[in-house]
This record gives structure tokens, sequence and C-alpha cells, in this order.
């Protein structure tokens, strides 16, 4: 599809993505291979946009259930509309607030991180290199034959996998107390299969393989089974602790790189529109100078359409103002909105001569 549309081609170039909260119950390789925190440029963002659409929407399931085909896709087409709606207007409100909440997390976790070296007792070097070898670790594949000790590691993998899943649900999409204890029955249930698989798996391991029976039932978050570890199984849990540290500042100053982007590009797309409009403007009132009307439009016809397009304009122009306004008090370099505020004031300097004109042209 690349090859035949040349416009496509950039999509081969993409990487997967796992959401920060899935990732949370994936094994610690793959975490730190495809988790949202370790992918460089994706920000703060936890990868569940998608699910925040469908959660808006699923308050009509209630009402649509019982309608036909196409009365279910007006309503569910209209909901769509009305969220889009929601987030243009609301978009400069929700930039600003995003970027105080990243400046002030992104200090917190700044104090975090040197707090940690200090304990730690490393330099900016020691770190760098750390950072390096989680990132190598979870780059390596398993080595050994497939036998009955693989098939073992493979089985305790699934099991603390589901576990880690069916914990994180229990809360989340589980609102009955009776449903919860049956889910408790089943975590029990899978606990007790896997002691038996560590077991099992011990009875046939060397003394540096065998599996810790009571950090594994714990599925703590930084949980090393002994052959995804290289090495000091502790060193790699300290540096493993500093790598989710570090790769939590680099997001969050990714994060208010991203938010500032976003008010830039917002700024910029209200003055392509405000330019659009004062072109047709001035094209309008050449023709209303000349009296040359479209064939389909009387000169009346003409002069309601003139003042639409300048009723637009001044919403859009108002609405240019309020974003740059809120932009402005909340970002330290706000250079990039210099310009459109003074565009602001010179278009509306303009508009009384334009307004003039309108209203004196007999």
């Amino acid at each position: 599809m690349a090859e035949k549309l040349p416009q496509l081609r950039h999509l081969t170039e993409m990487k997967p993505f796992l959401s920060v909260m899935h990732a949370k119950a994936h094994t610690g390789k793959c975490e730190v291979r495809w988790g949202g925190r370790s992918q460089d440029g994706a920000g703060n963002t936890v990868g569940e946009e998608v699910e925040q659409v469908n959660s808006f929407l699923s308050r009509a399931a209630l009402t649509t259930k019982y309608m036909t085909k196409s009365g279910r896709s007006d309503m569910l087409t209209v909901l769509a509309m009305v969220w889009n709606q929601r987030n243009v207007d609301g978009l400069h409100k929700t930039l600003t607030k995003r970027f105080v909440k990243s400046t002030q997390r992104a200090e917190v976790e700044e104090a975090n991180l040197d707090s940690l070296k200090q304990e730690l007792n490393i330099s900016l070097q020691d770190t760098e290199q750390w950072v390096l070898d989680v990132k190598q670790w979870a780059a390596t594949e398993r080595n050994g034959a497939h036998n009955i000790q693989e098939e073992l590691r493979r089985e305790i993998d699934e099991i603390i996998y589901s576990l880690r899943r069916k914990k994180h649900d229990l809360y989340r999409q589980n609102d009955s107390n009776q449903t919860r204890q049956r889910k408790r029955r089943r975590i029990g249930e899978q606990k007790k299969k896997l002691q038996e698989k560590i077991l099992l798996y011990n009875s046939t391991a060397t003394s540096k393989e065998k599996i810790n029976t009571e950090a594994t039932s714990s599925l703590s978050d930084d949980l090393i089974l002994p052959w995804e570890a290289q090495g000091d199984v502790i060193s790699l849990r300290l540096k493993r602790r500093l790598f989710d540290q570090v790769m939590l500042v680099r997001r969050l100053d990714e994060e208010k790189a991203i938010v500032v982007k976003e008010m830039t590009q917002h700024c910029q797309y209200l003055k392509k529109g405000l330019d659009k409009l004062n072109n047709l403007l001035a094209q309008n009132t050449e023709d209303l100078k000349n009296c040359t009307f479209p064939t389909d439009l009387n000169e009346d016809g003409y002069r309601g359409l003139y003042c639409c397009v300048l009723q637009n304009k001044h919403i859009l122009q108002r609405q240019l103002g309020t974003v740059t306004s809120a932009y402005a008090h909340v970002v330290t370099d706000p250079s990039f909105l210099e310009e459109d505020i003074d565009n602001c004031e010179e278009e509306g300097e303009q508009d009384d001569s334009s307004e003039g004109f309108s209203e004196e042209e007999p």
C-alpha cells in the first residue's frame, strides 16, 4: 500500500505502543521495550484516549439498544459531533491545564530523581549507563532449548500476567461484591497453581535459578524472575527503579514541549482561518464597489453574505484573542503568541472602518 501511495510511506516507520496501564500487567522486558513510559516522544499520554471517547458514547447504550439501526447511527453521530465541538470550544482550557500540571509534576519528579541519585550515590554518567543496561536487558532474548524447564518458564510467565491483569481489573470492571468475590476465588486458585509450578521448577533448577515463592506471590512491580535477570537480581532492581524515574522525567519534559507545539498549531489554525475571511471580505468589498455580483445573487443577497462573513470574522477574532490571552498566562516564553496578539489588535481597528463602509454604502 505504501509503495503505491507515497503519502502513506511514513506509516511504515511507526513503532508499537503499549499503554501505560496495560504495560503494568506485562512482563518486565515487555514493559521496558514497548511501554508508553519508555517510548521517546510519547510525552505523558497514557494511551487510552480512544477509551475516553468510547466512555462518552457508552452513555447512550441504554437508549440506543432499543432503536433501529439508522436511529442508533444518527444518535451516535450526534454524540460524536457534540464531543468534537466540546473539545474544540475548550481546547485552550485543556491545553493550559495540561501545561500547568506537566510543569508542576516535572519539578516534583525532577526533585525525586535527584534524591534517588543521592540515595544510590551515583553520578550523571552512571545514571545514563544504568538506563542503557536496563534497555539492553530488555532487548535480549531468552537462551536455552525448548525442554520441560523452558515450558515451565512460559507457563509461570503466563500465570503471572493473568494474575496481574485480574488484580488490576478487580475494582475497575466489577461493581458488585458478589462478582468481586467470584473473581477473588479465581485469583486464589491461580495463585495455588502458580505455587505448584514454581515448586516443580525449583525442584529441577540450580540454586541461582530458583524462584522466590513469596516475592512471586506478591506480584510486585519490581518482580524480576531469575531467567530474566543478567547478573545480580538486586542490582537490576535498583537499575530498573532508576530507569523508571528517568523515563518519567523525560516524558514530562516531552509533554511540555508537545503542549507548547499544540498551542502554536492552535493559534496558527485560527490565524489561518482569519486570513481566509479577510481575503473573502476584501473580495466582497471590491465586488460591492464595482457592483459586480455572482449570477445567482442580487445586491441584497451579496450584502447579506458580506454581513455573515463579517460576523464570522468577529467571532473568530474574539476566539483568537481569548486563546492567545490564555496561553500567554501560562507559557514562560510566549514569543509565538506576540504576532497573533498584535494582529488581533490591528484587525480590531480595521473592523471599524469595514463596518462603517457596510453601513454607509447605499
